[in-house]
């Protein structure tokens, strides 16, 4: 084919994204002409509500999907942790680009104070998490406020910090930056005098928890290196989302289009792809829950952690003799598994809660 309309938001993240397939098209087909073509989803327009409170994760997708069908756009990019369990009837994911860092990070602005570490988490050496406030800790009366409408994030704070409160922030990364710097701390001026949330009329934040592969696709860190300081939170602590630094391609199944992105689709992101969806798929989570799975291989081996609710497991399972289909067929069996286990741990701490 000559032309590939590729679909995306338009966030700046989005656009860099949708740049970022364009050249991946080019690689794999050469002098292709692409052209990005942007839509404006419900999730988008929709900013002062918790995602959970106006739809599952096809918020962001509907209209790419509508569009999709109705052949104005051939592909549609899509941050994969953003899909819902089911696509549009007709469409598939063609292809996922090489993974970019699963991890979260804590954004606080320079020189101000870090969440105090829970009790558990100060016996935890390598955690990543209580080091980084090892020369800045002071005693901190008043709450911790972080922002974040993520159920999972909010549940692993509440897990790994003593005294937080978590606060609902919604808009791209640049928008909730600046809302961290207009009211952070409480240390929001008026009239040259400090005031509260209430009196400033502004949402109050210590902190805010953005994905790291956003961040560096967009060169945030550096960019912003003199107004906030940056903590990466170790993804053995701290679960990503399910699929989280993966970009997806959305395509009309059996189409031209798809074909082509089928031979720019990075083999290892796929299977975790394919493993952190079934794990989702399991649980029947939505944006709603506090659920996170995180797939990698490690050496011939594929380890997935899986977290619900309250609840966490981790698995790992032998890789080396299968390869391709076989190979997923494994790591789908081990999603399954760990599903499983994680909903029978919650049953249980339930039933042992409330009895």
């Amino acid at each position: 084919m000559n032309k590939i309309r590729i679909g995306t938001r338009g966030s700046k993240l989005a656009l860099k994204q949708a740049v970022m397939v364009q050249e991946a098209l080019q690689q794999v087909q050469g002098g292709i002409e692409t052209e990005i073509v942007v839509l404006h989803t419900q999730g988008d327009k929709i900013l002062d509500k918790p995602l959970a409170e106006i739809g599952d994760k096809g918020v962001f997708v509907s209209e790419f999907e509508q569009t999709l069908l109705e052949g104005k756009i051939e592909i549609a990019v899509h941050s994969a942790k953003d899909l819902p369990m089911n696509l549009a009837q007709g469409l598939v994911i063609a292809a996922v680009l090489p993974r970019g860092d699963v991890r979260d990070v804590l954004a606080v602005p320079k020189g101000g104070k870090c969440p105090k570490p829970a009790k558990e988490c100060q016996n935890q050496k390598d955690s990543g998490l209580c080091d980084i406030v090892a020369e800045k800790q002071r005693e901190v009366r008043d709450a911790f406020v972080i922002g974040t409408g993520s159920r999972r994030r909010q549940k692993q704070a509440e897990q790994l910090w003593d005294n937080i409160i978590c606060k609902n922030i919604r808009g791209n990364v640049d928008t909730r930056l600046q809302k961290l710097r207009d009211g952070s701390g409480g240390n929001t001026v008026r009239n040259g005098i400090k005031c509260s949330e209430v009196e400033c009329g502004k949402t109050i934040y210590d902190a805010i928890i953005l994905a790291k592969a956003g961040l560096d696709r967009m060169e945030i860190m550096s960019r912003y290196a003199d107004e906030f300081d940056f903590y990466p939170l170790s993804p053995e602590y701290f679960l990503p989302a399910a699929c989280q630094g993966i970009i997806a391609i959305e395509a009309v199944q059996d189409s031209p289009a798809a074909a082509l992105c089928r031979k720019m689709t990075d083999a290892e992101t796929e299977i975790c792809f394919l493993v952190e969806r079934e794990v989702l798929a399991q649980l029947a989570a939505d944006c709603s829950e506090a659920a996170a799975a995180w797939c990698r291989r490690e050496q011939e081996r594929l380890r997935l952690d899986v977290m619900y609710a309250d609840n966490r497991v981790g698995l790992t399972c032998e890789a080396s003799s299968a390869v391709g289909e076989k190979r997923e067929e494994v790591g789908l069996e081990m999603a399954r598994k760990a599903a499983k286990l994680v909903k029978e741990q919650d049953r249980l701490w339930k039933k042992e809660k409330y009895i």
